[in-house]
């Protein structure tokens, strides 16, 4: 049970700073501004890595390299910490090679990444519902509308309701379970 809950906390803190490092890349990416709440907060959680990459690693070709070189780091260092803290539970210090743990933190950035466009798409949509004039919801639908966009050509919208985040998440979810399906089989573990 203890080994359940670490990997909840390591999955949980490590989600937040990964994706909120991949959000940064990602609001970059499509030049949307970051003086807005969204923006302030991931800001807020990133600066303290991103800022001293940037240093060493620009930007180049539109690509923040620092924030995604900083979320595979987080990335890394949450599967590093899971690895030691379970041998250290189960009191086995046998630890798989350096090889396993780069696939994990890759494996593990693509599911935060996942699950990042998952909410985007998500209170992007809520708030189309909710509170159509929520200072937030232009961040969200322009983070939206690259992923939203192919699905809109593919299925319009069905009288006045548009279906195509119901499809995105849809894809999302499976491209979750087919990655954990590819770890699982690749290196023996979610």
């Amino acid at each position: 049970m203890i080994l359940e809950i670490l990997k909840l906390l390591v999955d949980t803190v490590g989600a937040l700073f990964v994706g909120a490092c991949l959000l940064r890349l990602w609001m970059q990416w499509l030049r949307i501004g970051m003086r807005n709440p969204l923006g302030e907060m991931v800001i807020a959680l990133t600066d303290w890595i991103v800022r001293p990459l940037r240093r060493v690693v620009p930007g180049t070709g539109g690509v923040d390299w620092s924030s995604l070189i900083a979320a595979y780091l987080l990335a890394f260092f949450c599967v590093v910490l899971l690895a030691f803290s379970t041998s250290a539970l189960i009191g086995v210090l046998r630890l798989p090679g350096a090889d396993v743990f780069l696939g994990l933190a890759l494996i593990w950035l693509v599911k935060w990444l996942l699950y990042v466009a998952f909410l985007v798409i998500l209170i992007g949509a809520v708030l189309s519902w909710a509170n159509p004039f929520s200072p937030v919801l232009p961040v969200f639908n322009a983070l939206a509308a690259p992923l939203l966009r192919p699905i809109r050509r593919l299925f319009g919208p069905v009288g006045r309701f548009d279906f195509s985040p119901l499809v995105a998440a849809l894809i999302i979810e499976i491209l979750l379970r087919v990655l954990q399906a590819v770890s699982y089989n690749w290196l023996g573990t979610y």
